[in-house]
């Protein structure tokens, strides 16, 4: 019997150094990403609701939580929505500034029974 390598010949194995290499590269590009990400353009503030309340027919309070890097005045648009989906009242919350985290409370005015209040926007003042 012939041994197969002296027949076939035998194949060559990968490189040492390309196992290393493909790992600097991988971990490269994994650091380039999270340093991408981490400088992403986040703005100065974050609005969200914490809780809501239907009071009755025509009126729903809307807790909002406001938090800020930055010491700015916000103005936060939240609605209020009936089953239906159809916005049933809206007003304007005016968050004054502020160094620290805020709560805010705000009444909405409705023309029918509301089901849930969202905030739409919060820019600032």
């Amino acid at each position: 019997m012939t041994d197969l390598t002296e027949r076939y010949g035998r194949k060559r194995a990968v490189p040492r150094w390309v196992l290393p290499l493909v790992a600097v590269v991988g971990i490269s590009l994994g650091v380039a990403w999270a340093a991408w990400t981490a400088w992403d353009d986040v703005p100065p503030y974050q609005s969200e609701v914490f809780g809501y309340e239907v009071q009755g027919e025509d009126l729903t309070t809307i807790t909002i939580n406001v938090y800020r890097s930055e010491d700015v005045a916000l103005e936060c648009e939240v609605y209020a929505q009936a089953e239906s989906k159809a916005i049933v009242g809206e007003t304007v919350v005016e968050v004054p500034a502020s160094p620290r985290n805020t709560r805010v409370t705000a009444e909405i005015i409705t023309e029918h029974r509301a089901t849930t209040a969202v905030i739409r926007t919060c820019e600032p003042a």
